[in-house]
């Protein structure tokens, strides 16, 4: 089997479940694989949120996904690459859903978490979460507390937090 399309059709799997865990919240809405005018870059998932009380309404109305089912964790510049996208569509907050975690140190901020760190200086916040993570929210609620609990975590810490 072909290693490439093997990491692809991975990678899409991963986007599958996690699109399919945000049509669950209320008043969410997603759009898949989106390339941006020149095809140079993909948004695997762009969401929208009503703000519905029983949903997401403590997050902002646009934010960006980028799902990563790589079996190495994922680095520093790849965090990079993702701020780079919310920043160049003006977007606040992006949230990062790892396989098997990221690079760095959090109690240095090194690395990944320093990436992090110095784009919510700069008006983007970055919310990380596990595969693992995923796993252990068996219903829509448990879904939708691990966010808020993350995004409370960044506004708090500074950088995301991976449990």
């Amino acid at each position: 089997m072909n290693t490439s399309l093997a990491t692809t059709d991975r990678g899409r799997a991963f986007e599958e479940l996690f699109c399919y865990l945000l049509d669950q919240v209320p008043g969410l809405r997603t759009r898949r694989n989106a390339l941006n005018h020149y095809n140079s870059e993909e948004i695997d998932i762009a969401v929208a949120n009503t703000r519905m009380s029983n949903g997401l309404a403590c997050f902002p109305h646009l934010f960006l996904v980028e799902c990563k089912n790589w079996s190495n964790p994922v680095d520093s510049s790849t965090i990079a690459e993702f701020i780079d996208k919310l920043e160049n569509r003006r977007i606040e907050l992006g949230v990062l859903v790892v396989a098997n975690g990221v690079t760095g140190d959090p109690e240095t901020l090194k690395s990944a978490y320093h990436k992090a760190a110095m784009a919510q200086s700069r008006g983007h916040r970055l919310i990380v979460l596990s595969l693992d993570d995923l796993l252990k929210a068996s219903t829509t609620r448990e879904f939708t507390e691990l966010l808020v609990d993350r995004l409370l975590g960044v506004v708090v810490s500074g950088t995301f937090q991976l449990l």
